[in-house]
This record gives structure tokens, sequence and C-alpha cells, in this order.
């Protein structure tokens, strides 16, 4: 063994324990790093050891007196976990990212005096303006090795492709016009496909200066299957059975100590799901994009710990999460992609032991698929609205201003700011945004690929999910993944003909039945106005007056499935084609409501029932509305409120525009009741119909405004 393997060897077993050794692919990229500064590939599953490669391989070339090592990562629950390993090895990392902006100069400081081994930063860093001319500049002249974490981010087959990554181009460009020397590129992901690693390998490939080919990417690929994890998909038709599968496969694990994950595909399940698990007396804790940085890292530590019986977690708990002793990982709904699915499953099984993956899909998953399938890829029609407001703005536009110019909602239109950036159409800097007047060439045949690619990991994802399917799971997903030595895995539901041995008592379902039935929806209200509204033909600005606000409202039913949904859709579809109202769908709703009254905390009751005007729903609303009225003895107003005709909400992108569509829609023209009152709709959107509705009838003085809704489509 040479003094560089031995040395290896010692700072791994440093890191992972005294009886640690180097595999073989391990030691190849090591060397290929040290010795030849190559650019290197590195796709293997989970848990197989890619971070002890760039630790290692840092430790080294900080002993040879190269730069820090700069790291590229997407996951922050990855950057703690690996602040920690690092000292183990006697290296000093940090970590510049959203959450500490105060800390980037003294960090830039630190890292300038050498006492800075490994700086690890989001790819969002890389679109900064600021982070870009003060931090990034300097960087690139001084560090020893440059590590691309999940690198299938990079390439435009990769399944979670984000536009930041793109700006890891600029920086490999840097490193061969800005340095003498070659720079050591290690690049790492446990999800790549044959084009994706073709498309990676070749973005890494390292050219001369001078533009010539240059050197090519090591890639160092191995089999992807698990043989720690057993497979089983879990069909329940109902979302009250789901949960009691749950809650009783929880009770059974519960006793064996090991915590585990279980993901939702929304914000809003995560939380719901967590308290019907509480209440049917599980340990668990809700872990979304809703909590704050030191609430994730606390129960990231009670996980740990196996302090509770499961977290209920969306993606924010994914990748960069380390439990090595998990004990299961379950999918209520399934992604639309084997891929994302198989590393999102990769959390499990890390540490040796057996481990259960469960996946029990609901009937709304291919309605989330559909939004995700084309949440990231831009329209001509989008961003010529987007470039004519640049263009036609005296100064650089920021993000609530460029709201009143294009008619995209919010989430949408910082995508496509930021591919227009990355692509040189747009550039960003601390006052918002500007065309640069380099012309924008739609690139069709990319963005099809895109979606042909989407459209055929969807077929494989349906084929891992059918109920007739015989495929081995396990085989089904690496497969998916062009792994060679794909083969079936013996102890799969599929391979097995046996699923999950869990019983559910009748008090459960019960419960589960009670649960989703009666779980209240809120509505929460609209505080402020979105800003520029002037610029749309409304003096409204600023925060909407306290006492003009709605109070926090109610939804019988929501995006997911409940006991209501089958008939309030029923009542919708019949109400917008001018069918006759279905009576016992009717009866189910009245009945769903008034119990909806019945729980409602309100401080006054409500002294009367104001309808909603509405072409599409109008006749159910009313309808509704009077069957209300008679069980509460409440009397019901059909015409304080009037509709003018203008574009629907559906039709409105953004809240400026939707706050300006309802503004435009809706006038009093009748006097509001006195006191408190129920303002019935029978679907809420974006909320700005409804806020204005409340807004109008305060203003004439009705008092305190509730609004009852029969579906929202964004409740909470």
């Amino acid at each position: 063994m040479s003094d560089a393997s031995s040395a290896a060897e010692g700072y791994l077993r440093a890191l992972a324990g005294d009886r640690a050794v180097l595999r073989r692919d391990q030691a190849v990229a090591i060397a290929a790093l040290v010795e030849d500064r190559a650019r290197v590939l590195v796709v293997q599953r989970t848990g197989w050891g890619k971070s002890a490669v760039y630790f290692v391989a840092t430790r080294l070339l900080r002993d040879r007196g190269a730069g820090p090592t700069l790291i590229v990562s997407p996951l922050l629950a990855l950057m703690r976990d690996q602040l920690a390993a690092a000292a183990r090895m006697g290296l000093a990392a940090a970590t510049i990212n959203s959450t500490n902006p105060d800390d980037w100069r003294s960090i830039e400081a630190a890292t300038q005096r050498g006492e800075v081994d490994l700086l690890l930063i989001s790819p969002e860093r890389l679109n900064h303006p600021r982070f870009r001319r003060e931090i990034l500049e300097r960087l690139v002249g001084e560090i020893g090795m440059l590590v691309i974490d999940e690198a299938h981010c990079i390439s435009d087959h990769g399944h979670d492709f984000r536009p930041d990554y793109r700006r890891i181009g600029d920086v490999l460009d840097l490193l061969v016009t800005r340095r003498l020397e070659p720079v050591s590129v290690l690049a790492c992901t446990a999800t790549a496909t044959d084009r994706v690693v073709t498309d990676v390998a070749e973005q890494l490939r390292d050219v001369t200066p001078a533009g010539g080919a240059g050197q090519a990417t090591i890639v160092l690929r191995g089999a992807l299957a698990r043989d720690t994890l057993t497979l089983h998909v879990v069909h329940r038709d109902r979302q009250d059975e789901r949960l009691a599968f749950l809650a009783a496969y929880l009770r059974q694990r519960a006793p064996q100590g090991r915590s585990g994950i279980i993901y939702t595909l929304t914000v809003a399940d995560a939380e719901r799901t967590a308290d019907f698990l509480t209440g049917a007396g599980c340990h668990v804790a809700a872990y979304t994009s809703r909590l704050d940085p030191a609430a994730r890292t606390a129960i990231e530590d009670a996980l740990g710990d196996n302090a509770y019986d499961a977290v209920v977690a969306t993606t924010a708990l994914s990748m960069g999460y380390d439990k090595p002793d998990l004990g299961f990982v379950v999918h209520l709904g399934a992604p639309s992609s084997p891929v994302a699915y198989y590393q999102a499953i990769g959390r499990a099984g890390r540490g040796g032991q057996p481990t259960d993956v469960l996946c029990l899909p609901t009937a709304h998953d291919a309605t989330l698929w559909d939004h995700f399938d084309v949440a990231g890829v831009p329209t001509q029609p989008e961003v010529a609205e987007l470039l004519a407001a640049l263009a036609a703005a005296d100064e650089p536009l920021s993000l609530p201003r460029l709201e009143t110019r294009v008619n995209i909602r919010r989430t949408r239109l910082e995508l496509l700011l930021k591919v227009l950036d990355v692509d040189g159409t747009v550039a960003r800097d601390e006052r918002g945004y500007a065309a640069t007047g380099t012309p924008y060439v739609h690139d069709h045949r990319r963005y099809e690929r895109l979606l042909e690619g989407r459209r055929a990991e969807r077929e494989v994802m349906l084929r891992y999910l059918d109920p007739m399917g015989t495929d081995c799971l396990m085989e089904v997903l690496t497969r998916a993944l062009d792994d060679p030595d794909a083969t079936a895995c013996g102890r799969c539901g599929r391979c097995t003909g046996v699923g999950p041995d869990v019983e559910v008592d009748d008090e459960l379902r019960r419960a589960a039945e009670v649960f989703v039935s009666s779980v209240d929806l809120p509505l929460k209200a609209r505080r402020r106005w979105p800003t520029g509204l002037d610029a749309l033909g409304h003096r409204r600005r600023g925060n909407i007056d306290r006492a003009a606000q709605l109070a926090e409202g109610r939804a019988l039913t929501g995006t997911e499935a409940s006991g209501h949904t089958e008939a309030v859709q029923r009542l919708l579809r019949q109400a917008a084609s001018g069918e006759r109202l279905d009576e016992d769908a009717l009866g189910q709703v009245v009945d769903g409501l008034t119990r909806v009254l019945a729980r409602w905390p309100w401080q006054t009751r409500p002294r009367a029932i104001v309808t909603m005007p509405s072409r599409t729903y109008g006749s159910l609303t009313r309808v509704v509305a009077e069957r209300l009225g008679e069980l509460g003895h409440l009397p019901v107003h059909h015409d304080v409120l009037a509709a003018r005709p203008s574009p629907a909400q559906a039709e409105q992108g953004n809240s400026a525009h939707q706050a300006a569509g309802a503004l435009a829609a809706l006038e009093l023209v009748g006097d509001p009741p006195a006191g408190p009152v129920l303002l019935l709709d029978a679907l809420r959107r974006s909320g700005w119909t409804l806020t204005v509705a409340g807004v109008l009838l305060s203003e004439a003085g009705a008092g305190e405004v509730l609004p009852l809704v029969l579906h929202a489509t964004t409740a909470g």
C-alpha cells in the first residue's frame, strides 16, 4: 500500500470507524482527484460513501498545501451533517446559505486566511448577485477542489433539474480560464440514468484554456439495488383507510424502537396526517417547509434519537437526512418519478439493517404529477410577456412591481426569471431584474425532451404502482436508472406475494372515518393588499384595515379527498353545466356544513348569510344557503353583492392580478345585514374574491364576516 493510500485509509477510519475500509471505486476516485487533479463523476447508491470520497480527498489535498474544497449542495440538512463529520477528520467546515447572510463576510475572511477547509454553499448562492460579485470570483482562484453534490440536477434529463445548477458551468469555465494548473472536480449522485451520466460527464469534461478537448471525465458507476430494503405497494381506496393503516402500522412498529419517516406530497397532507396519528396515540411530528431552521433541527435530532414513532414530512426532509438505523420509510402519495422515489427511499437501510419501504398511492397523485410535470418548463407566451414588461421599464423591477405588469403567478415568475438569468436574457442586481437585450430563443427541442422524459418516468411509476403488476419492485426502480445489474430482489411484495402484516381494528377504522369527515379546513385571511395595485387601476395599498379583514373561515373540502369530496365535486359539475342538482349530494353537503358550523369556535354567532355572486356556481350557492338558513333560522341575502363582467379568477396568474380582478368584478348593490355574517361561496381559489367581498361588506357596516366555502383549492 502506498503512503497516499495508507493515509487515505487512516482518514477514512477517523471518519467512519476503526473497521472502515476503502471501497475500490472510493480509492480510485480519491487517487484521481489527489494525484491527477482529475474530473470524476461518481454514481453510486445512497449510503455507499460518496461523501467519504471528498472528505478524504480534501484532507489529502490540504496536507499538500491545496486550497479549500468548495461543495455545492442543495441540502441544508446534509450541510449540518457534513459540518459535524468534517470535524471528526480535523477539517474546519463552514456553510454559506440563505439562513446565514450576516455571517458571509466573516466566513469569507476565514476562508481567505486559510482557516476553512470545506466551504458548503447551496446552488442558489451561485445566482445571488452579491455572492457572485464579492465571494465567488475570489474563491475560484483559491479552491483546491470543487464538489458538485446531487449532480443529476445539472442535466436537463435529471428528475430534479434545477436552473440554479446551470451556474456551475460558469464556475467550471472560470477554473479553466483563471487557473494555470488543473483543479480537481468531483460530481456525485445516486440517481442517474445513462442519458444523465453521459450529459453530466460531457459537461464536466476538462477543456484546455485554448478550448481544446482536454481530459475526459472519469465515471465510476456501481450497482444500485439495495439489499437491505423490502419494498411494498399498499392499496387502500379511501383516505380514512390509508390513515387507519398507517396508525396500525406505527403501533405495530413502535416497540421495535426504530423511528421512521412518512412522506406526503404536500404540506397540508403532512400536517393533517400528523394530527390524525397523534390523536390515534402515535408519537409523531410534522416536518415541512413552514418550520424555522431551529424547529427543523430539533425534530431531526429527536428522530435521530428514536424519540418519535415517525416524522411525517414533505421532501423538506429528504436527500440530506442521514439516519443509519431508520426503521422504515412510507410514502402517503406516490412521486411521479421512479428516480425521485428511489432517491427518497435511499434514507432507509443505510446502516445495513433490514428496512421496510411502503408506498400508499392516493387518488389525487396524478393531479399533482400533472402540475409538477410542467412546473419547470417555460412557455413562449410567458417569456414574451415577461421580457416585454422588463424592456418597457426604465429601471430594474422587483418581483412585487413585476407582478403588476405580468399575469404570471409568483412561484412561476421566479422560476422563469432564474431560467432567463442563466440564459443571459435577464440580469439581476439588488434592485431587481432587467432585460439585457440578448434575444431569447425558445429551445423547443430541449423542453419537449424534458416533457418526454417525464412522461416516460410516469409510465414506469404507474407500472410500479399497478395492483395487478408482477415485476419485482426493486428491479422496476433500478432498471429505470439503467442499472446494468438490475435483477429481481426476491424480498419485495411482488417477489414473495406477501404484503405487510398489519391488522387494523374496528375502533381505528371508525376513528379514521370520523377524522376524515370532520377535519376542519381553515381559511386564513388576507392581511395586506398586493404591492402596486395602483398600476392596475385600484387605489388600495398596504395593510387591509383590521376591521375590514375577514375572520378565519372554513372549507368543507380541500385538495385531499374526504368523505364529502365526491358529493361536493358532483354538485360543482352539475352547477357548472346547468344540470339539476342531486338531492342526495345536497343533503350530504348541507349536513357536512352544519357539522362544520357546530364546531366553529366563533365568539358571536352569525346573524345572517350572504351569498357570493357567481355565473358558474350561483345556483348551487343559493340552494345551499337557503337550506342552511332554514336549519339555523338565519335570514339569507342573495342580492347584497353583484358580479360585473370580468375575467375569471382562474385566469389570473398572481396575487396582484387576482386582487385587481376581484376589485373589478365585485360591487355592493344592497345593504348588508347587521352583525356577524356568514359569507357563503361554492369555490375558493386565490382567496381574493372573498377578501374583497369582506372589505365591501365591512366598509358598509356588516361587522365581522366569516367565509364558508364548499371547496377550497388552497386551504390553510
